[in-house]
């Protein structure tokens, strides 16, 4: 719009100019050039000028047109060039994804051929070296980035991944801290802090971690909370080794909070309020536990809570407990076991007949002699205490590794994997 005004003003412009040297035919200007006298009307002179500056014009854009050529030209070339080697690099990570070494390595060199060092082509580079398994190369092209400020943060990244695959927790914690200097908040960073400080038993750590990625919503809050409820019902687990009763049941209060479905925490808090003489926290606890997921632990708690005084009590308070969870093989199995305690054997027989033959095999077989010789003898040969049973202790077995502990850990011991160690599965 505005190029157009002003082409109408200045033909407005000449228009009015042409109109004043027509009305002026004797406007004239006399030159002498080498003897000669030359006489010229004025609007031929000034148009004639017009022209001449016209083609100076032309003539000067083409002088700059074919001076400026070579850089172009050079211009053009470093384009094409720059193009070709972004085409390498896209070909090298679609190879990577793809998990084919020789593409990846051949597209990685000649991305670095055709394009100045960057960040993606050095990256590029180490990556194609790990998947060929040079894991030596790609630890010196990390190396070579943590040298130059902008590819720094990913070189300290591929370093500490290779360290976390060798185990090697020193290094990783030593290349955390140049990492964090760079990038505090960046999300991998606080996951590998996160897994590193459950590996190194850093609980406190751990937890602040994952409050971190939760208060960037990096982590969603029913993610954030089944972590702080692992980390609790480990330091659950240590305070109650150590005999710490008050605070194992704080801890154990704090992760039944954020996971109510967590067994371990459950069980725990059942134990943990026993200890203190809570009687009535610890045998809801049970219960809970009992319906989640009946176990020893919780019928022993159940059991020394209700504190039965006669065999009578005890049959009670089975009754009581098993009523979370009727269903269960451990409450047909405290079923049956009371039966025989009590010298019911028509009750003893049925309940020992419903248990099935492939599951909790030693128990079972044990109740079947059990039940044998109170028909023989007219009495239970090997009773349990008032406030005991006779369930077996299930091992916590890690699902990753298939690692059996001594307890349950928020952590595997043997492979490092988190939030995956429980009671092995069994029937109904």
């Amino acid at each position: 719009m505005v190029r157009f005004i002003l082409f109408v003003a200045l033909a407005a412009v000449l228009v009015s100019v042409a109109y004043v040297f027509s009305q002026n035919p004797d406007w004239t200007a006399s030159f002498e050039i080498l003897g000669y006298r030359l006489s010229v009307h004025l609007g031929f002179l000034f148009f004639g000028l017009l022209i001449a500056f016209w083609l100076f014009g032309w003539l000067y854009f083409a002088l700059r047109r074919t001076m400026a050529m070579p850089a172009e030209m050079a211009k053009n070339a470093r384009i094409s060039r720059q193009n070709r080697g972004y085409k390498a690099l896209t070909h090298g990570l679609v190879a990577l994804a793809a998990g084919d070494p020789d593409e990846a390595d051949k597209q990685a060199r000649r991305a670095n051929e055709l394009l100045d060092t960057t960040p993606a082509t050095m990256l590029l580079t180490a990556q194609a070296a790990q998947l060929n398994g040079d894991e030596e190369a790609a630890a010196r092209y990390f190396d070579d980035m943590t040298r130059n400020d902008d590819t720094a943060f990913l070189g300290l990244r591929g370093l500490i991944m290779q360290a976390l695959a060798r185990g090697d927790r020193k290094e990783v914690q030593h290349l955390l801290e140049r990492a964090r200097k760079i990038q505090p908040n960046a999300p991998w960073i606080l996951e590998t802090d996160y897994e590193l400080s459950l590996q190194t038993g850093q609980l406190e750590g751990a937890q602040q971690a994952v409050k971190r990625l939760a208060s960037r919503r990096l982590l969603s809050s029913s993610d954030a909370r089944n972590r702080l409820a692992l980390t609790e019902t480990d330091l659950a687990f240590q305070a109650a080794e150590k005999g710490a009763w008050r605070q194992a049941a704080d801890h154990a209060r704090r992760a039944v909070n954020d996971e109510p479905s967590l067994i371990p925490a459950r069980s725990l808090a059942a134990r943990a309020h026993l200890e203190l003489g809570n009687l009535r926290k610890a045998k809801a606890q049970a219960v809970e536990a009992w319906r989640l997921r009946p176990t020893a632990g919780a019928a022993t708690s159940f059991l020394r809570a209700s504190k039965p005084q006669d065999i009578a009590g005890k049959r009670t308070a089975i009754a009581e407990l098993v009523q979370a969870n009727p269903n269960a093989l451990f409450s047909q199995f405290l079923r049956a076991e009371a039966a025989i305690e009590s010298g019911d054997l028509a009750i003893a027989r049925d309940a020992v007949a419903d248990l099935p033959e492939t599951s909790a095999s030693v128990g079972v077989n044990a109740l079947k002699l059990r039940l044998e010789a109170l028909e023989a003898g007219g009495e239970d040969r090997s009773p349990t205490p008032l406030d005991g049973h006779s369930l077996p202790l299930e091992p916590q077995v890690c699902a990753n590794c298939g690692t059996e502990h001594t307890r349950w850990r928020a952590v595997c011991t043997e492979c490092g994997s988190s939030g995956t160690i429980g009671l092995p599965t069994r029937g109904a």
